[in-house]
């Protein structure tokens, strides 16, 4: 697979065009955990960190740019970051940092090439796996596509919402995740309420069916949303 088919958004923000490399590592420290009785050095894992450093260029200053975007975000927990891994599938596995915040800015100039910028994103937050359940523009009441998960859960997940853009003023507009056992009867499993673009996130609790679609409920007034979305059900 080519790195040209990874994707990275950012709140209401798809920044693949600004971005040249990401890299995502998830990993877990370890901590010694030898007795008398051991046959070698004994560790356990610690709790799970990731990180995911997002490479690209400088494009000036412009409001609602790569650079303005990274500075409102350094040191904040605020932002919504997702790693799609194949953007040529419409149901690729994604990842998600929640509650993220940008630790790292840095600028390079090389005399002969672009200037860069690169960024760091961490959170305390678990990282969420899941699969993209929904790219594109919602402008009447309507279904999303219908995405297998293989399997359901009795034990919830999340559920993650990247709106780009507004078409006309959205007076909380509703996005509902739907799940089904069967792929044919339907139930809501959570809303987001939105009148403004940017990341938001929902807490998926109890029994999520097998097959999961977004559905657009009510525009608020507005002529079309655009949005991308990520669910992710616990095992």
């Amino acid at each position: 697979m080519k790195g040209t088919e990874l994707r990275i958004w950012v709140d209401e923000y798809d920044f693949s065009s600004s971005t040249s490399q990401l890299e995502l590592v998830i990993e877990v420290g370890e901590a010694e955990r030898t007795s008398l009785t051991s046959a070698a050095q004994e560790f356990l894992p610690m709790l799970a960190k990731c990180t995911v450093t997002q490479n690209g260029y400088f494009e000036g200053v412009l409001p609602n740019g790569f650079e303005a975007e990274l500075a409102d975000r350094f040191a904040e927990k605020s932002a919504i970051v997702t790693v799609l891994t194949q953007a040529s599938d419409a149901n690729c596995v994604a990842y998600v940092l929640s509650d993220a915040s940008n630790y790292n800015m840095a600028f390079g100039a090389p005399v002969n090439g672009l200037v860069t910028l690169n960024g760091q994103w961490g959170t305390s937050n678990a990282v969420r796996r899941g699969l993209r359940v929904y790219d594109g523009i919602f402008d009447a009441v309507e279904n999303g596509a219908t995405v297998d998960f293989g399997v359901g859960t009795t034990k919830g997940g999340a559920a993650f919402l990247h709106v780009a853009s507004i078409t006309g003023t959205a007076g909380n507009a509703t996005i509902e995740v739907q799940s089904s056992a069967d792929g044919n009867t339907w139930v809501n499993e959570g809303t987001f309420t939105l009148s403004a673009v940017g990341g938001y996130s929902l807490t998926l609790t109890g029994t999520v069916g097998r097959y999961v679609r977004l559905s657009c409920t009510d525009l608020g007034g507005a002529t079309a949303i655009r949005c991308m979305a990520v669910v992710s059900l616990n095992a």
